[in-house]
C-alpha cells in the first residue's frame, strides 16, 4: 500500500509539473514582415546596404521568467562587424496618470544590455545565437512597470560606440496594450 501510494504520489508530480509552466504562458509572440527595413545615409558608405539589413526584425516574443520576462528578438542576421553597432530595443510607454516609460536596449554583438524605468537602471542578461538571429534579454522584476502600455519593438544599426538609428532601422508596433510586471 504504502508502495502503491509513493507511486501515485511521484505520477501525480510528474503530471503537475507541465501544469505549472503552462501558467508562464507567453505573452507576446509576433511576426515582423521580412525586408522591411529603412535604410538611412548614416553618413558615409560604411556599412554595405547588406550589412544595414542585418538588423531585419523577423519575431518577437515575451515569456516570464523566475526572475522576470525575457524579451526574444529574432533578426536576420547578428555580426562581428568593428565599424558598426546592431542594437536591439523595446519601449513600453503608458501616457497619462499612473504612467510609465520603459526603455530596454541590447547590444547583440558584445552581448550586453540595459533596462532604465523612472529612476532606476537595471543591467540585463543578454545572450544571443548567431546561428538562429536571435537575441534574448532577461529584464529583472524591479524594472518592470505594473500595469498595460504600449510596446514598440525597434532594431537599428548605429556607428561604433553612437547614438541612436544612424544607418538602418526597423520598427514593430506590438498589437494591443501589453503588461510585463
Amino acid at each position: 500500500m504504502i508502495l502503491r501510494t509513493v507511486a501515485l504520489a511521484l505520477a501525480t508530480t510528474v503530471v503537475a509539473s507541465p501544469a505549472a509552466n503552462a501558467s508562464r504562458a507567453v505573452v507576446v509572440d509576433q511576426v515582423d514582415p521580412s525586408g522591411d527595413v529603412s535604410i538611412f545615409d548614416g553618413g558615409g558608405a560604411k556599412p554595405s546596404t547588406g550589412q544595414r539589413r542585418t538588423i531585419d526584425l523577423e519575431r518577437f516574443t515575451v515569456t516570464p521568467t523566475e526572475a522576470g520576462v525575457r524579451l526574444t528578438f529574432r533578426i536576420a542576421r547578428i555580426t562581428r562587424a568593428r565599424t558598426f553597432e546592431q542594437v536591439v530595443e523595446a519601449q513600453l510607454q503608458k501616457t497619462g496618470r499612473g504612467g510609465f516609460n520603459l526603455d530596454v536596449l541590447a547590444d547583440p554583438q558584445h552581448e550586453n544590455g540595459s533596462a532604465f524605468i523612472g529612476g532606476t537602471l537595471c543591467l540585463t542578461d543578454v545572450t544571443t545565437s548567431r546561428r538562429t538571429g536571435t537575441v534574448r534579454v532577461d529584464v529583472p522584476d524591479e524594472c518592470l512597470p505594473q500595469g498595460a502600455g504600449v510596446l514598440r519593438v525597434t532594431t537599428y544599426t548605429q556607428e561604433k560606440n553612437g547614438s541612436g538609428p544612424g544607418f538602418s532601422e526597423d520598427t514593430m508596433r506590438v498589437e494591443g496594450r501589453v503588461a510585463l510586471g
